[in-house]
Formats: C-alpha cells, structure tokens, sequence
C-alpha cells in the first residue's frame, strides 16, 4: 500500500527543470472588446499555471504615461530543486481604466520571478482603440420646425376648407 502511495506522489510530483514561460499563459482582454469615449474600459489580466507553484504574489496597480498602461506582476516559481504538484490553476485581476478619450492605447503586462530574475519583462502587450460615440441625430432648427408645423396646419385647413365647399 505504502509502495503505490508512492508511486502515485512522485508521478504527480517532479522537479521544474522548465523556464517560466513553459509552465503559465498569460493573455488580456479590454471589456467591452470595442470600447468608446462612453465606455467605463477595463483589463482583465489571466495567468494560467501547469504546475502548482508557481502563483501571482503581486498584481501591481496600474502606470499610465499618455496613452500608455502597464502593470507589473510579481510570480512566485520554484526553486529548481522544489517539487511541486501538476495541477493546473489560474489567478486573474481586473484594471478598470474609466473613461477614455477616444485614441489607440496601448496596455502592458510586466512579470517578475522570485526564485528567478530580479528584473521584469514584458509578458504580454495588447493594442485596443477606443472610439468616438455615435453621434445623435441632429434635430431640425426651431426655424424649420416652424415652418413645417405653418405648412401641416395650412396643408389641414385647406382640407378642411375644401370639404365645405
């Protein structure tokens, strides 16, 4: 009994001898996916793991330089003597933006590694445009308006007129 408990635990346990960006994904999307001026933008973040560490330690707030935002992501791997688990899992995170002007912006993830470099990188970078909302029909100027309602009155008492005589 203890030999297949065994076996079980290493064939479920192994060594990460793999990069970072072998064991997670990382992708963004902007809600609502077409955003206008309108529009309260924001970003969801997601990291899917294969291995259980790693994990998000730190998800930074939001940078903005013009039209450009970035976060940056600390992620706990493991030590590469580290046993860990194949268990897959993720961990999200979501920037709200606010209202944007209408434009191209740009949206940057940065990981760091504890037990790997001390430095961030770019992990992912999505491009989005926010547009300008639909314009409302213009109404007719109050000049027009009047000139229509003089025209349907007299258009009706000629109507009317005629169906005395």
């Amino acid at each position: 009994m203890f030999g297949l408990i065994l076996l079980i635990a290493t064939v479920l346990c192994f060594s990460v001898q793999l990069s970072c960006a072998e064991i997670m994904v990382c992708w963004v999307n902007v809600i609502p996916e077409k955003p206008a001026e309108l529009d309260d933008v924001k970003v969801f973040v997601n990291f899917l793991f294969y291995t259980d560490p790693p994990h998000v330690v730190d998800f930074s707030r939001v940078h903005r330089e013009g039209n450009m935002f970035s976060v940056n992501v600390t992620i706990h791997v493991p030590r590469r003597d580290e046993f860990v688990l194949q268990v897959v899992h993720n961990q999200s995170n979501t920037y709200t933006l606010g209202r944007l002007e209408a434009g191209e912006y740009v949206f940057r993830v940065y990981v760091q590694t504890v037990h790997g470099s001390c430095e961030y990188w770019l992990e992912k970078e999505v491009t989005f445009t926010v547009y300008e909302p639909p314009h409302a029909p213009e109404m007719p100027s109050s000049g027009y308006l009047l000139a229509l309602l003089a025209l349907t009155s007299a258009a009706a008492f000629m109507l009317k007129f005629r169906k005395r005589s």
